[in-house]
């Protein structure tokens, strides 16, 4: 019996052993996914941020272009009407 108790014990330390090392490397695991999808989320936002700047800078300069070509065209409307009451 004493035997059995002896196998039964180096039994239950190899498995104690065994699960706090299964454990470590599960939260080892866990913390290194949660880094890597923290890096990840960060190289998005920068992408993000890069194309709505991108985005924004077009649709400025295309604005920009617009309001000229609305100036022009409202000068040109002008002369017209002075043109058509003299």
């Amino acid at each position: 019996m004493s035997d059995e108790k002896s196998y039964f014990e180096k039994n239950m330390e190899m498995w104690e052993r065994w699960t706090g090392t299964y454990m470590d490397t599960m939260a080892k695991a866990m913390e290194r996914t949660m880094d890597q999808s923290e890096a990840f989320r960060k190289q998005v936002d920068r992408a993000v941020a890069m194309t709505v700047e991108t985005q924004l800078e077009a649709t400025l300069t295309a604005i920009k272009a617009l309001e000229k070509q609305v100036g022009l065209l409202t000068g040109k409307i002008d002369e017209l009407l002075k043109e058509q009451h003299q």
